[in-house]
């Protein structure tokens, strides 16, 4: 059993004692065992150190899920410096600010990097080149260069292990600070989740297990009690991905990884390695479900199909239902937090998995408080705040940003808004920025969204609020069609009037081919937004 007064280093090396010769990890050609993959660890660890990496430096990644960064995250983790996970298709300019930003010592990446990139980050003393056709230093070379005997610095829980960047759906994104600790706490709670499910402590327990064996059978037969094959479709750089590698590689599971996401590859790997446990953000879901044969491929290993990192339809939960016939974990997680939050369960109805994310993970503790920051009762919206040890230090470089969300009990209030029900169940209505208010009433758009996206012509849609020239704010809708739909404003409204109240329909409706997304599938309404008022200026109401 792991403990979060680990370090990542101290977890990882006791894994790998518990089970060195168990397969591990699978990505392309590469397949390693726990003994194989520590090595790597430990070379490369020793050709940083050969570098002069020490403990306190930043160390960028600019890679995509694969052995290198599997390799370069443990090795900085033994060495004490800290890791800065980015996404390596950053733009130039986005790449070149973080890169100021963070001020990191050494690079690790698989692409050229532009000298007017390397001008904004007079840090940078080195790079190294991870895949062959990069800049700089081949990473094979330093892995076989460094000292054959490395004394490790000491290194403990509390100390500063990742530089986290947010996604940035509101703009500018954040950095958030993780320890070695707060990283290792939502796996230490999935641990002890699954604990529960094999040594039932209660008759709750027994009873929920004896459902969860009718609903599931032979699926859950074949898992339960066993290593699991789960599957990573997600950037590294991203707390969703970060959080499932660790995951895979940290709970004596098998991790096989697509480094680039496609809906074809993502079936033909479950069905190659028969995965047990697939996990894609609902975008992702979207582009398999879209498929016009999917059924060619066999899905039948699939035990739990998990979603995350961006707010899923329950419509197309249920599609997700119906189509792989297993558990769906709906769940709710943040960078703040380093990783889960709630997520749903075995013992979960089909509609609880579908409409809720599900219920606190172990360990981590929820709260809905009005604008003064008081207790409301259950059921009734307000921000969603959550404690837990896997709470971020801080944002990095912004002492007033971090005071504003953090509170001296550790309180760390999240921005969005939620109720939680009679049973316990979250339910995300929206972002608090972005609640709209219309006639003195607030109104929170993920319950418009939900409803338009039940309509069979509707693939997305995303609602915000702009001020209106009469006073309050005016609803807007952006909808994107299915493929070759047509529909009209009228048909639109239409389908409103059907389910939601007077005040909520939209006001305007507009449809567009695309609605910005970041890479997660979040909406970045901050750019909706901006066209709307662009639009009213020009004499829209």
């Amino acid at each position: 059993m792991l403990s979060t007064r680990m370090t990542m280093s101290d977890a990882l090396r006791a894994v790998v004692e518990a089970r060195p010769n168990q397969e591990v990890f699978i990505c392309g050609r590469t397949r390693l065992t726990n003994r194989q993959l520590m090595a790597s660890v430990d070379s490369l660890a020793r050709g940083l150190a050969g570098l002069r990496v020490r403990k306190g430096d930043w160390v960028a990644a600019l890679l995509p899920p694969g052995p290198e960064f599997v390799f370069l995250f443990f090795a900085v983790a033994a060495l004490g410096a800290v890791i800065v996970p980015l996404n390596p298709d950053l733009r130039e300019r986005a790449l070149g600010d973080i890169l100021a930003d963070a001020a990191p010592t050494t690079m690790v990446t698989m692409r050229t990097v532009d000298d007017a990139i390397l001008r904004q980050a007079p840090s940078l003393r080195r790079i190294l080149d991870a895949g062959g056709r990069g800049s700089g230093t081949p990473l094979a070379s330093i892995m076989e260069a460094g000292p054959a005997d490395l004394e490790l610095p000491a290194v403990a829980p509390d100390d500063l292990l990742a530089l986290l960047y947010t996604s940035g759906t509101t703009g500018k994104p954040k950095a958030t600070m993780h320890t070695h600790s707060s990283l290792i706490a939502p796996v230490v709670a999935s641990l002890k989740v699954r604990e529960l499910w094999l040594r039932p402590s209660s008759l709750k327990i027994l009873v929920d297990a004896a459902k969860a064996l009718m609903r599931y059978r032979s699926r859950m037969l074949r898992s339960i009690g066993r290593p699991q094959t789960i599957m990573s479709t997600m950037g590294w750089h991203t707390i969703t991905g970060l959080y499932l590698m660790l995951q895979g590689l940290l709970m004596g599971d098998r991790l096989a990884v697509l480094p680039r996401f496609h809906p074809y590859e993502a079936l033909e790997l479950v069905q190659r390695e028969r995965v047990t446990v697939l996990v894609a953000v609902p975008t992702a879901y979207q582009a398999i479900l879209a498929l016009p044969d999917p059924s060619r491929f066999d899905t039948s290993s699939l035990f739990v199909c998990a979603t995350g990192g961006a707010a899923c339809p329950p419509a197309l939960a249920r599609e997700i239902q119906s189509r792989f016939k297993c558990a769906l974990y709906n769940g709710f997680g943040m960078t703040e937090m380093g990783g889960g939050v709630t997520v749903c369960g075995l013992e979960d109805s089909d509609e609880q998995q579908a409409e809720s994310v599900g219920r606190p993970m172990v360990g981590v503790e929820l709260r809905i408080v009005d604008e003064q920051r008081r207790d409301l009762p259950g059921g009734q919206v307000g921000e969603l705040a959550v404690r837990g040890e896997g709470v971020m230090k801080g944002y990095y470089h912004a002492p007033e940003l971090t005071a504003a969300v953090l509170d001296a009990e550790g309180w760390l209030y999240t921005g969005d808004m939620a109720r939680i029900d009679d049973e316990g169940y979250l339910h995300i209505v929206g972002r608090k920025k972005d609640v709209i208010v219309r006639g003195g009433q607030n109104i929170y758009p993920a319950e418009i969204e939900h409803h338009l996206e039940t309509h069979p012509l509707i693939e997305k849609a995303a609602v915000v609020g702009v001020p209106s020239a009469v006073g309050g704010e005016s609803v807007w809708a952006f909808v994107r069609l299915k493929g070759d739909a047509r529909m009209t404003v009228r048909e639109v409204l239409d389908h409103c009037r059907g389910r939601l109240e007077i005040y909520k329909i939209p006001s305007q409706v507009r449809f567009v081919s695309e609605i910005p997304e970041g890479e997660m599938g979040k909406t970045q309404k901050y750019k909706l937004r901006a066209a709307a008022l662009q639009e009213t200026a020009g004499g829209a109401s």
